[in-house]
């Protein structure tokens, strides 16, 4: 183990990475593991956005959001829609403040939970409101780690835009597969790595040339029953096997 925390160094951009991968891959449990190796042993201070609606990162490390992006949202919609232009130019004018309203924060984290969102009225798309936090945001971190919602649409939405790598998690089914080759024909594919999730031991994966694969993750029944009681992920003891294997592709990681 490392004793010091690696941050980017001057001109070089800070790690922006996101977690995708189809519905029921494992990517948030993912996220939560890999969020508390880089906490811990390469990148600290470290933004944690929550981007799926679901809210399932937020769990899985035992937090709860106090407030989400998508209550900002649906607090300037209502502001916007009530007629009363000084009230929104107020709301607009204070967009950073009720941004950094709802972020949870610690010492060597903060977490930013998107929420649910309805999509409704004339602001800007939750989705984007994304985007923008996380441009006015990174500035007081070292890096961001985002567990994007299932499936691509934020991708396709370019949620994503700025990221300095994608991880796409995998377990080995057809439809995990058909998901990873949407992203890399979305994304450059050298910036796209590879985890595969819930595997044996000697899975191999076929994969572009330009395309990483950190590693791979076994099926860890330890991890199942924190997940199934509720418990926070970050509770796992220090040698489980899984987490064992995701500190091991965290250290692959280049930003």
């Amino acid at each position: 183990m490392v004793d010091k925390q690696v941050r980017p160094g001057n001109g070089m951009p800070k790690p922006v990475l996101a977690v995708c991968g189809k519905g029921g891959v494992g990517k948030t449990a993912f996220s939560a593991l890999l969020a508390r190796i880089l906490i811990a042993e390469r990148l600290k201070p470290l933004l944690l956005v929550d981007a799926d609606p679901v809210g399932g990162l937020t769990s899985a490390i035992g937090e709860t959001a106090v407030s989400t992006l998508a209550a900002v949202r649906d607090r300037l919609v209502g502001q916007a829609m009530s007629g009363d232009k000084s009230a929104l130019a107020d709301a607009a004018s204070q967009l950073d403040f009720y941004v950094m309203n709802a972020l949870v924060e610690h010492p060597d984290f903060s977490l930013l939970a998107m929420g649910h969102n309805r999509e409704k009225g004339c602001f800007c798309p939750a989705n984007q409101l994304l985007k923008n936090a996380v441009d006015t945001l990174i500035s007081s971190f070292a890096g961001v780690l985002i567990d994007a919602e299932a499936g691509i649409e934020q991708i396709n939405r370019d949620v994503t835009g700025r990221v300095t790598g994608i991880i796409v998690v995998v377990d080995g089914s057809q439809r995990s597969m058909n998901t990873l080759e949407m992203i890399v024909r979305m994304r450059s594919s050298s910036h796209v790595r590879v985890v595969a999730n819930r595997v044996p031991k000697n899975f191999t994966l076929s994969l572009a040339p330009s395309v990483v694969h950190l590693g791979s993750i076994p099926e860890n029944e330890e991890l199942r029953q924190f997940d199934r009681d509720g418990r926070s992920l970050w509770q796992l003891p220090a040698d489980n096997e899984a987490l064992t294997a995701v500190r091991e592709i965290a250290w692959r990681l280049t930003w």
